[in-house]
């Protein structure tokens, strides 16, 4: 892992967010503020020769992460660098190196979403505890990047760190990020998901993301190709008023044009270990209404898949939740005797998700950290 040293870039990441074949936001931290940080970048790989880069693009937002008076008696911030790129290729790799003041990160590049066509996802949330843990599994996916070209990108489900206001805990947090950028420098992007442990300002900072309203709410909408598309929501904020507004029009305007339909958010609605989330009378009709296909859950700490749902029973036509966090925190027992458990999938472990998209399929798999596959579901696609 890169030290955070005077100006050196480190905690590189990508970032997605709306149309992710044709966008990202390459952001990293330098220990001191530095006065010009650039991005160089292009589709030819020319290694650590800057100059040859097609494109050369000034970071223009940057600044201090944010500290607590406790922290800083101890602990310096460190600086962002937020460079967002647009107008890029589909489906094409994008290199670049990372400039801060005269200091180069090594080669690194990403590869945005096609247009059309199979692609993987990975998705899991709940990083936020068991440092060691969490490590391991950013080597499991790295491995699973490696070995799995057509991965594109980590649906992280929240709870990154136990305490969203603790700069040294994101800090931590970014640097283990570093463990699943592979060998020859291809990064693993990051669709953000803010979790109950994400409280404060960092978040945003983090991710280069902006608050819906002064109270820190977030939800975004991210369109991986033409026809499959994923709705974020906010846990942490009331589902009635601006977010059920917002989720309405997001689901009627993108489930017309959508193969795949996916809604992602940290607590879960059909949970297998908690109680349900507050949301879940605002946000489950409306997934019923239109037809979403798969709904990623976090929060519970334990491995969980139902059957398909429908008016609070199990229906074939209904939509199937997954998920509830593995990727570092400590595991939780499942209530396996859960009616919408039962002919589906409940234990422990920890996990990441793998979702396999196709023109006739959505493939959801389980692995584990030692790299079985423990559970696996096809989903077939609507027609609507």
């Amino acid at each position: 892992m890169t030290p955070l040293s005077g100006t050196n870039p480190a905690h590189w990441r990508v970032v997605w967010s709306g149309d992710t074949s044709t966008s990202a936001t390459i952001s990293w931290s330098t220990a001191e503020n530095g006065k010009k940080h650039v991005v160089h970048y292009g589709t030819k790989n020319v290694g650590s020769d800057t100059e040859k880069y097609e494109f050369h693009a000034e970071a223009p937002k940057n600044g201090p992460y944010s500290i607590t008076e406790k922290e800083a008696k101890d602990t310096k911030t460190a600086f962002f660098h937020h460079c967002p790129l647009t107008g890029l290729t589909p489906g094409t790799n994008y290199y670049f190196v990372l400039e801060s003041d005269g200091k180069f990160s090594k080669p690194l590049y990403f590869k945005t979403a096609p247009k059309s066509g199979d692609f993987k996802l990975l998705t899991g949330g709940d990083s936020r505890s068991g440092i060691a843990s969490r490590c391991l599994m950013n080597l499991r996916m790295a491995k699973e990047f490696s070995e799995k070209p057509e991965i594109l990108a980590l649906v992280h489900g929240g709870d990154y760190i136990v305490s969203g206001r603790s700069w040294r805990q994101w800090r931590s947090w970014l640097s283990n990020h570093e463990l699943t950028t592979l060998s020859d420098g291809r990064v693993l992007p990051v669709i953000p998901t803010r979790g109950n442990h994400d409280g404060g300002p960092l978040f945003f900072e983090i991710f280069n993301l902006e608050k819906n309203r002064a109270d820190l709410s977030f939800w975004h909408s991210i369109q991986v190709t033409d026809d499959v598309n994923i709705v974020t929501l906010d846990t942490n904020y009331s589902a009635k008023g601006a977010q059920e507004e917002w989720l309405e029009k997001q689901l009627s305007k993108l489930r017309p044009k959508s193969r795949w339909l996916l809604t992602n958010y940290h607590r879960p609605l059909y949970p297998a270990v908690k109680s349900p989330a507050g949301q879940t009378s605002v946000f489950v009709p409306l997934f019923e209404k239109y037809n979403v296909d798969l709904s990623l859950e976090s929060d519970g700490h334990c491995i969980k898949r139902t059957v398909p749902i429908r008016d609070g029973k199990e229906d074939p036509t209904g939509i199937v939740y997954v998920g509830e966090g593995g990727l570092g925190v400590g595991q939780r027992t499942p209530k396996t005797d859960l009616w919408y458990l039962k002919g589906g999938y409940a234990g422990r472990g920890h996990h990441v998700m793998q979702l396999s998209f196709s023109k006739d399929a959505l493939e959801v798999e389980t692995i584990m950290l030692e790299g079985n596959t423990i559970d696996k579901v096809t989903l077939k696609p609507r027609s609507h």
